[in-house]
Protein backbone atom coordinates (compact mmCIF):
# COMPACT_ATOMS: atom_id res chain seq x y z
CA UNK A 1 0.00 0.00 0.00
CA UNK A 2 1.01 3.44 -0.32
CA UNK A 3 2.92 4.59 2.86
CA UNK A 4 2.35 7.85 4.45
CA UNK A 5 5.46 9.57 7.21
CA UNK A 6 3.93 12.28 9.62
CA UNK A 7 2.22 15.02 8.90
CA UNK A 8 4.35 18.05 8.39
CA UNK A 9 4.54 18.48 5.14
CA UNK A 10 8.13 20.06 3.79
CA UNK A 11 7.57 23.12 1.52
CA UNK A 12 8.09 20.00 -1.54
CA UNK A 13 5.36 20.74 -4.47
CA UNK A 14 5.74 17.01 -5.00
CA UNK A 15 2.88 15.17 -2.92
CA UNK A 16 3.43 11.91 -4.09
CA UNK A 17 6.21 10.41 -5.71
CA UNK A 18 7.47 6.34 -7.08
CA UNK A 19 10.47 5.03 -6.14
CA UNK A 20 11.37 2.33 -8.84
CA UNK A 21 14.00 0.33 -7.74
CA UNK A 22 13.77 -0.18 -4.21
CA UNK A 23 17.49 -1.19 -3.40
CA UNK A 24 21.00 0.44 -1.90
CA UNK A 25 19.63 4.01 -3.55
CA UNK A 26 15.91 3.32 -4.29
CA UNK A 27 15.93 2.15 -0.11
CA UNK A 28 17.69 5.33 0.95
CA UNK A 29 15.63 7.55 -1.12
CA UNK A 30 11.96 5.73 0.15
CA UNK A 31 13.24 6.96 3.58
CA UNK A 32 14.22 10.48 2.84
CA UNK A 33 10.89 10.85 1.36
CA UNK A 34 8.89 8.84 3.67
CA UNK A 35 10.56 11.47 6.65
CA UNK A 36 9.60 14.38 4.24
CA UNK A 37 6.05 13.56 4.96
CA UNK A 38 5.30 12.71 0.69
CA UNK A 39 2.97 9.80 -0.28
CA UNK A 40 5.67 7.12 -1.66
CA UNK A 41 5.02 3.93 -3.49
CA UNK A 42 7.98 1.66 -4.28
CA UNK A 43 7.97 -0.90 -6.87
CA UNK A 44 10.56 -3.70 -7.51
CA UNK A 45 11.12 -6.86 -8.37
CA UNK A 46 13.56 -7.90 -6.06
CA UNK A 47 13.25 -6.90 -3.18
CA UNK A 48 10.19 -6.01 -0.75
CA UNK A 49 8.29 -3.30 -2.38
CA UNK A 50 4.66 -1.72 -2.51
CA UNK A 51 4.19 -3.08 -6.20
CA UNK A 52 6.03 -6.07 -6.70
CA UNK A 53 6.89 -6.43 -10.48
CA UNK A 54 9.12 -5.37 -13.30
CA UNK A 55 9.00 -1.76 -14.55
CA UNK A 56 9.70 -2.15 -17.90
CA UNK A 57 6.06 -3.59 -17.84
CA UNK A 58 2.95 -2.12 -18.41
CA UNK A 59 0.71 -4.02 -16.00
CA UNK A 60 3.19 -3.57 -13.56
CA UNK A 61 2.33 0.16 -13.89
CA UNK A 62 -1.12 -0.02 -14.45
CA UNK A 63 -0.90 -1.74 -10.46
CA UNK A 64 0.61 0.64 -9.25
CA UNK A 65 -1.44 3.93 -10.83
CA UNK A 66 -4.55 1.90 -9.23
CA UNK A 67 -2.65 2.46 -5.73
CA UNK A 68 -1.07 6.30 -6.05
CA UNK A 69 -0.94 8.57 -9.59
CA UNK A 70 2.56 9.85 -8.89
CA UNK A 71 3.85 13.55 -9.98
CA UNK A 72 7.68 12.78 -9.85
CA UNK A 73 8.75 9.19 -10.58
CA UNK A 74 12.41 8.35 -9.51
CA UNK A 75 13.97 5.24 -10.89
CA UNK A 76 16.56 4.03 -9.06
CA UNK A 77 16.68 0.71 -10.95
CA UNK A 78 20.35 -0.76 -10.77
CA UNK A 79 21.40 -4.41 -13.01
CA UNK A 80 23.78 -5.17 -10.06
CA UNK A 81 26.12 -6.34 -12.76
CA UNK A 82 25.14 -8.05 -16.12
CA UNK A 83 25.36 -8.01 -19.77
CA UNK A 84 24.35 -5.72 -22.71
CA UNK A 85 20.87 -7.49 -22.06
CA UNK A 86 20.36 -6.64 -18.32
CA UNK A 87 21.15 -3.34 -19.11
CA UNK A 88 18.71 -2.87 -22.07
CA UNK A 89 15.72 -4.26 -19.80
CA UNK A 90 16.97 -2.31 -16.90
CA UNK A 91 17.29 1.10 -18.16
CA UNK A 92 16.05 1.26 -21.48
CA UNK A 93 13.16 -0.54 -21.41
CA UNK A 94 12.40 0.72 -18.07
CA UNK A 95 12.90 4.61 -18.98
CA UNK A 96 11.41 4.51 -21.80
CA UNK A 97 7.89 2.52 -20.26
CA UNK A 98 7.74 5.03 -17.57
CA UNK A 99 7.52 8.14 -19.75
CA UNK A 100 5.21 6.31 -21.99
CA UNK A 101 2.77 4.55 -19.38
CA UNK A 102 3.07 8.05 -16.52
CA UNK A 103 3.31 10.70 -18.78
CA UNK A 104 2.44 14.04 -16.60
CA UNK A 105 4.75 12.30 -14.25
CA UNK A 106 8.19 14.15 -13.85
CA UNK A 107 10.99 11.50 -14.28
CA UNK A 108 14.40 11.71 -12.69
CA UNK A 109 16.53 9.32 -13.83
CA UNK A 110 19.35 7.55 -12.32
CA UNK A 111 22.05 7.10 -14.80
CA UNK A 112 26.12 6.67 -13.83
CA UNK A 113 29.13 9.08 -14.91
CA UNK A 114 30.28 5.59 -16.47
CA UNK A 115 28.85 7.08 -19.57
CA UNK A 116 31.81 9.29 -19.89
CA UNK A 117 34.25 6.66 -20.63
CA UNK A 118 36.96 8.93 -19.79
CA UNK A 119 39.99 6.61 -19.40
CA UNK A 120 43.06 9.51 -18.99
CA UNK A 121 42.26 11.15 -16.22
CA UNK A 122 40.19 14.61 -17.36
CA UNK A 123 37.87 16.13 -16.26
CA UNK A 124 34.37 15.57 -17.44
CA UNK A 125 31.13 17.72 -17.03
CA UNK A 126 27.72 17.59 -18.36
CA UNK A 127 28.92 18.73 -21.62
CA UNK A 128 31.48 16.45 -22.44
CA UNK A 129 31.36 13.76 -25.04
CA UNK A 130 29.59 10.60 -24.34
CA UNK A 131 31.50 8.71 -27.09
CA UNK A 132 28.82 5.54 -26.30
CA UNK A 133 31.50 2.53 -27.60
CA UNK A 134 30.39 0.34 -25.59
CA UNK A 135 26.72 -0.93 -25.88
CA UNK A 136 25.44 -0.72 -22.16
CA UNK A 137 26.68 2.39 -21.95
CA UNK A 138 24.70 2.79 -25.01
CA UNK A 139 21.27 1.93 -24.01
CA UNK A 140 22.26 3.64 -20.78
CA UNK A 141 22.40 6.64 -23.06
CA UNK A 142 19.14 5.66 -24.56
CA UNK A 143 17.35 5.50 -21.78
CA UNK A 144 18.98 9.03 -20.49
CA UNK A 145 16.99 10.57 -24.16
CA UNK A 146 14.25 8.91 -23.67
CA UNK A 147 14.03 10.72 -20.40
CA UNK A 148 15.16 13.67 -21.12
CA UNK A 149 12.87 14.47 -24.71
CA UNK A 150 9.93 13.81 -22.01
CA UNK A 151 10.90 16.70 -20.06
CA UNK A 152 12.81 14.70 -17.07
CA UNK A 153 15.84 15.58 -15.41
CA UNK A 154 19.12 12.73 -15.32
CA UNK A 155 21.30 12.40 -12.60
CA UNK A 156 24.83 11.42 -13.55
CA UNK A 157 26.04 9.73 -10.75
CA UNK A 158 29.74 8.90 -8.98
CA UNK A 159 30.35 5.62 -7.52
CA UNK A 160 27.87 4.77 -4.48
CA UNK A 161 29.23 4.08 -0.66
CA UNK A 162 27.39 3.82 2.26
CA UNK A 163 26.15 1.19 5.20
CA UNK A 164 27.46 -2.33 3.92
CA UNK A 165 28.59 -1.08 0.22
CA UNK A 166 31.85 0.69 -0.03
CA UNK A 167 34.73 -1.57 -2.54
CA UNK A 168 37.42 0.72 -1.83
CA UNK A 169 37.09 0.26 2.02
CA UNK A 170 36.06 -3.67 1.99
CA UNK A 171 39.14 -4.06 -0.24
CA UNK A 172 41.36 -1.63 1.25
CA UNK A 173 40.36 -1.49 5.03
CA UNK A 174 39.19 -4.57 5.68
CA UNK A 175 40.83 -7.09 3.18
CA UNK A 176 44.10 -5.64 4.52
CA UNK A 177 45.90 -4.00 1.45
CA UNK A 178 43.73 -5.12 -1.84
CA UNK A 179 43.76 -2.49 -4.21
CA UNK A 180 41.43 -1.34 -6.84
CA UNK A 181 42.06 -1.82 -10.24
CA UNK A 182 44.46 0.47 -11.85
CA UNK A 183 47.29 2.69 -10.93
CA UNK A 184 47.64 4.71 -8.39
CA UNK A 185 47.54 7.77 -10.08
CA UNK A 186 44.13 6.74 -11.26
CA UNK A 187 40.96 9.52 -10.15
CA UNK A 188 38.05 7.95 -8.63
CA UNK A 189 34.60 9.97 -7.70
CA UNK A 190 32.55 9.26 -5.17
CA UNK A 191 29.21 10.14 -3.77
CA UNK A 192 27.75 8.70 -0.04
CA UNK A 193 23.94 6.77 -0.83
CA UNK A 194 22.29 9.57 1.16
CA UNK A 195 24.03 12.54 -0.38
CA UNK A 196 22.70 11.31 -3.65
CA UNK A 197 19.23 10.40 -2.29
CA UNK A 198 19.38 13.83 -1.82
CA UNK A 199 20.50 15.24 -4.60
CA UNK A 200 17.33 13.85 -6.17
CA UNK A 201 14.69 14.82 -4.65
CA UNK A 202 16.62 18.86 -5.00
CA UNK A 203 16.53 17.80 -9.02
CA UNK A 204 12.24 16.43 -8.53
CA UNK A 205 11.59 20.19 -7.70
CA UNK A 206 14.88 22.33 -9.19
CA UNK A 207 16.50 20.69 -11.60
CA UNK A 208 15.66 21.99 -14.83
CA UNK A 209 13.47 19.90 -17.54
CA UNK A 210 15.21 18.07 -20.20
CA UNK A 211 18.49 18.87 -18.10
CA UNK A 212 21.57 16.69 -17.00
CA UNK A 213 23.32 16.73 -13.50
CA UNK A 214 26.59 15.14 -12.71
CA UNK A 215 26.70 14.08 -8.72
CA UNK A 216 29.81 13.49 -6.98
CA UNK A 217 30.50 14.11 -3.73
CA UNK A 218 34.60 13.58 -3.97
CA UNK A 219 37.03 13.32 -6.45
CA UNK A 220 40.44 11.89 -5.02
CA UNK A 221 43.79 9.74 -6.69
CA UNK A 222 43.74 6.29 -5.84
CA UNK A 223 47.39 6.93 -4.28
CA UNK A 224 46.40 9.79 -1.90
CA UNK A 225 43.64 7.87 -0.92
CA UNK A 226 45.13 4.70 -0.20
CA UNK A 227 47.68 7.36 1.54
CA UNK A 228 45.06 8.31 3.75
CA UNK A 229 43.47 4.91 4.44
CA UNK A 230 46.63 3.46 5.86
CA UNK A 231 47.04 6.29 8.37
CA UNK A 232 43.50 5.12 9.69
CA UNK A 233 44.48 1.74 9.50
CA UNK A 234 48.09 2.68 11.41
CA UNK A 235 46.07 3.81 14.25
CA UNK A 236 44.80 0.66 14.96
CA UNK A 237 46.63 -2.25 13.42
CA UNK A 238 49.12 -4.10 11.66
CA UNK A 239 49.91 -3.40 8.34
CA UNK A 240 49.55 -7.17 6.30
CA UNK A 241 49.08 -7.32 2.60
CA UNK A 242 47.16 -9.67 0.61
CA UNK A 243 47.99 -10.19 -3.32
CA UNK A 244 45.51 -7.91 -6.12
CA UNK A 245 43.30 -10.26 -7.87
CA UNK A 246 43.37 -9.78 -11.53
CA UNK A 247 39.91 -7.98 -12.68
CA UNK A 248 38.10 -6.35 -15.57
CA UNK A 249 37.19 -4.06 -14.24
CA UNK A 250 37.95 -0.09 -12.96
CA UNK A 251 38.89 1.41 -16.28
CA UNK A 252 37.56 4.84 -15.59
CA UNK A 253 39.91 7.49 -14.55
CA UNK A 254 38.51 11.12 -14.71
CA UNK A 255 37.76 14.13 -12.37
CA UNK A 256 33.67 14.56 -12.61
CA UNK A 257 32.72 18.21 -12.01
CA UNK A 258 29.22 18.07 -9.80
CA UNK A 259 29.35 22.92 -10.32
CA UNK A 260 25.38 22.44 -12.12
CA UNK A 261 23.41 20.54 -8.95
CA UNK A 262 26.19 22.93 -6.62
CA UNK A 263 24.42 25.88 -8.27
CA UNK A 264 21.15 24.82 -7.17
CA UNK A 265 22.31 24.32 -3.48
CA UNK A 266 23.34 20.98 -3.15
CA UNK A 267 26.68 19.65 -1.19
CA UNK A 268 27.95 16.34 -0.02
CA UNK A 269 27.67 16.43 3.68
CA UNK A 270 29.49 12.96 4.05
CA UNK A 271 33.10 11.89 3.01
CA UNK A 272 34.52 8.83 2.37
CA UNK A 273 37.25 8.81 5.25
CA UNK A 274 35.41 8.99 7.79
CA UNK A 275 33.27 6.83 6.45
CA UNK A 276 35.82 4.33 6.62
CA UNK A 277 36.64 5.47 9.80
CA UNK A 278 33.66 4.48 11.19
CA UNK A 279 34.13 0.91 9.50
CA UNK A 280 37.41 0.50 10.96
CA UNK A 281 35.78 1.67 14.63
CA UNK A 282 32.77 -0.67 14.18
CA UNK A 283 35.49 -3.77 13.03
CA UNK A 284 37.60 -3.23 16.30
CA UNK A 285 34.56 -2.86 18.62
CA UNK A 286 33.50 -6.12 17.25
CA UNK A 287 37.03 -7.34 17.62
CA UNK A 288 37.89 -6.70 21.07
CA UNK A 289 34.45 -6.14 22.51
CA UNK A 290 35.41 -4.47 25.90
CA UNK A 291 38.77 -6.18 26.45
Amino acid sequence: MVREAGTAMMNWPAQRVWVVGAGFLGGELVRLCLSAGVKTLSIDSRVAADVCGEAQQADTLRRALQKCSPQVIYSCTSTQGGGAKAYRSCYAEVAEQLVRSVPRARVVFCSTCSVYEEQGGGEVTETSICPGTEEKMRLVLRAEQAVLRAGGVVARLAALYGPGRCEIVRRYVLQFGRELPGGRERWVNYVHVADAARALMLLATRGEAGQVYNVCGETRQLGDLYGRLDALRREHEEERGIPVLPEKRGRANMRVRSDKIRLLGWEAQEDLLSFARQIIDERNEEEHGDA
